[in-house]
């Protein structure tokens, strides 16, 4: 159901300066002191992998043409093409940014964070190597990009974790856990019968109406709703199920997202969609803290990365000692590219 967010991190939308270069050679997209440069390739594997992971969320139709659709971002709709282009330039700019922090914090990477990014690079290019080699992606590249996603991490922890220079506060981490997430007891069903076939309306009103009695029922005191979850849990189907004491994150832009958050502990609420049906009761979000700890990393992630990235693009973007490639930019648009045929359940994250 769409009111649970899923994904760790959202869409934001920028528009970016770039520092000016007329280049013939095509080869790099950005380079420090003329001494750090790195590839055109990694603009190219960052701008697929912007691409894989706005069609697993279904924002864009890979067997539809890029420069025929559209993607929102921010409440408004963009073109995919620009959208793209700006995610991979986005990507070059933050790794940038990453390398210069890297030099005041004498941050360097271990033979460790070397070899792990030459295994994904291998893993990841090897699954999918027709369509880079003939998007003009090397397997060089796709190791550039992983070096710069572990450089960013180190950077991360090093200002924002527990003993970093800036360390967020457990309070901070607290508060935005209690007014984001919620623990819940639910049972859901989509409107499809098991053979795969679609509900009629009659069935749809049934369902409805079996719910509303373990609603009534629940709120009465006449059955424990966690044992009606634990029965649905126990025969889950492909389109039913039950949980409890699921830790969800919810969207507090979403009217359900806020119907749910908004709740007091032990009180139940019916959430209808057109394509499926739930019984939610909340739940006591974290009793002995032991969530929390569990889940501080994660949720420092999602407290702080997007701040974290506009910093590192910001500090890619002014200084001085950078060249930006924008004749290759332009080369390797993504209206240039066919990302169609990637094999799109190999997603991973673009920054």
């Amino acid at each position: 159901m769409k009111f649970i967010k899923k994904a760790a991190a959202a869409i934001v939308a920028a528009s970016l300066a770039f520092s000016l270069c007329s280049c013939s050679d095509l080869s790099w997209a950005a380079k420090i002191d003329d001494d750090t440069t790195i590839p055109i390739g990694m603009y190219i594997y960052s701008m697929a992998s912007a691409y894989r992971t706005a069609v697993s969320n279904y924002q864009l139709n890979s067997y539809t043409e890029l420069s025929e659709q559209t993607i929102e971002v921010s409440g408004s709709d963009k073109s995919a093409v620009e959208y793209l282009d700006n995610e991979a330039k986005k990507t070059i700019k933050s790794y940038v940014g990453a390398i210069l922090l890297a030099k005041d914090m004498n941050i360097d990477f271990t033979d460790e964070d070397l070899k792990t990014a030459a295994s994904y690079a291998e893993n990841f290019y090897e699954t999918d190597k027709a369509t880079f080699e003939k998007v003009g992606v090397a397997k060089s590249s796709v190791e550039e990009y992983y070096k710069s996603t572990s450089l960013k991490s180190k950077l991360f922890e090093a200002k924002y974790g527990e003993d970093g220079t800036e360390a967020v506060a457990d309070k901070d981490l607290k508060n935005y856990f209690k007014e984001n997430y919620a623990s819940i007891n639910f049972i859901q069903q989509y409107f499809y019968n098991e053979d795969g076939t679609a509900m009629s309306e009659d069935q749809k009103d049934a369902l409805k109406k079996e719910y509303k009695s373990i609603q009534s029922k629940a709120e009465k005191g006449k059955i424990k709703f966690t044992d009606v979850c634990k029965e649905y849990a126990k025969n889950a189907t492909n389109y039913k199920g039950g949980y409890t004491d699921s830790l969800s994150r919810f969207d507090t832009e979403s009217e359900d997202g806020q119907k749910i958050l908004s709740l007091q502990t032990g009180k139940f609420t019916l959430l209808v969609t057109d394509s499926a049906i739930a019984l939610i009761q909340k739940a006591t979000l974290d009793k002995d803290g032991s969530k929390f700890k569990e889940n501080r990393s994660n949720l420092l992630y999602e407290y702080k990365y997007d701040d974290f990235l506009s910093e590192l693009i910001d500090l890619g973007e002014n200084a001085k000692n950078v060249k930006y490639n924008e004749s290759a930019f332009e080369k390797f648009s993504s209206a240039t590219r066919d990302f169609s045929e990637l094999s799109i359940s190999n997603s991973n994250s673009n920054y």
